[in-house]
Parts: structure tokens; C-alpha cells; sequence
């Protein structure tokens, strides 16, 4: 089997942003290399009845399957790389891909994108929470924010008392009103 094309495959992760294009060509080139090696594999299991050959077959078979098994996680590593990245970018991106990372999936990883966005939709409506939105930590505690809707009086995470009334000004710990922010009963200044 094609070390090169094992790095290779592997590399080409190693030296892009986001991802680069699916190499399809090297993937099957692994994938063909690999469906190989089991073929030689089992021929030369078959001679393993010829007791001149006995002896010499066992390291040989040994050595190929190792050389299988690596291919198979460099391929696994390859695939599961690709995922995590899709999912993290995901939410980096505040649930949308961008059209330049679209670009650079393939068909069955843009059916995975797919796939992911409606689970993480279907999540959040049924726990009315967002999480496709930015989950960068944010940077300040206390906001500034001004009060767009109605809300009234709400209970803070410390137990205080905080009027929100509509058209007023005030600064707030963030996590106390994230949700009012997300719905847009408050703006961020």
C-alpha cells in the first residue's frame, strides 16, 4: 500500500484554514489499495496448508494486516476530521455555512450538513433555546443594553430584582438576559 497517499490524505487537512476540497481521487486511491491487500491477504492465507510456506506466511500476513489497519485510520481520521470541523464551523458561523465552505464539501458531507441543521433546528424548538447562535465566551460580563418590548420585572441569576422597562437604558449582566437579547426584547449597545 502507498504510504504517500496515506500522508497525503492527511496533509492536506494539516495545511488548510477550514477544509479543503474533498479528495475523492486519493480516497479511492486509499480505498482501492486497501480492498487490495485483503485480496493478497487471503491469497496468501490459502497457502498456508504447504509447510515449506507455513512459517514464512504467518509475519507476511502480519505485516499486511497492520498496513490495512492503518489505512482504514488514516481513512476514519480523514472522514471524522471533516465532521468535527463541519460542526464547529457550524456554530462559529452562528448556524449557516458560508458559501465558500459549502464549496468545499462533498455531496455526502453536504447531506450531513443537512442533516445536522435540521437536528440542531428540531433541538432548539423543542427546548426554545439557540444554539446555533455564536458560542464564542463572551468578553464582558456586564452589557449595556436597551429595553425594544415590554418585559417587566425579572429575577437575576444573583436573586436582584431588575426592572426592564420598554425604551429604557441599563447595563446588565449578560447571562441575566441573554434570552431577551436572542428574542429581540433587548438590543445590545
Amino acid at each position: 500500500m502507498d504510504i504517500h497517499n496515506r500522508n497525503k490524505l492527511l496533509l492536506d487537512l494539516k495545511t488548510s484554514l477550514f477544509l479543503p476540497p474533498f479528495n475523492e481521487e486519493l480516497y479511492e486511491t486509499c480505498t482501492t489499495d486497501h480492498q487490495k491487500s485483503i485480496k493478497e491477504i487471503q491469497e496468501i492465507y490459502k497457502l498456508r496448508n504447504d509447510p515449506e510456506l507455513a512459517d514464512k506466511i504467518k509475519p507476511i500476513i502480519q505485516l499486511k494486516i497492520k498496513d490495512v489497519e492503518r489505512t482504514k485510520r488514516v481513512q476514519l481520521a480523514y472522514l471524522m476530521h471533516r465532521i468535527n470541523k463541519i460542526q464547529s464551523q457550524y456554530f462559529i458561523d452562528s448556524g449557516q455555512l458560508s458559501s465558500d465552505h459549502l464549496d468545499q464539501l462533498s455531496k455526502n458531507e453536504k447531506e450531513y450538513y443537512k442533516f445536522f441543521d435540521q437536528l440542531v433546528k428540531k433541538y432548539e424548538n423543542d427546548t426554545d433555546t439557540k444554539v446555533s447562535q455564536n458560542i464564542i465566551p463572551p468578553s464582558e460580563v456586564f452589557i449595556e443594553v436597551r429595553v425594544i418590548k415590554q418585559i417587566g420585572n425579572i429575577i437575576t441569576q444573583d436573586g436582584d430584582e431588575l426592572d426592564l422597562e420598554e425604551g429604557t437604558q441599563q447595563l446588565v449582566k449578560k447571562s441575566d438576559v441573554i434570552k431577551f437579547l436572542q428574542d429581540g426584547s433587548l438590543v445590545q449597545l
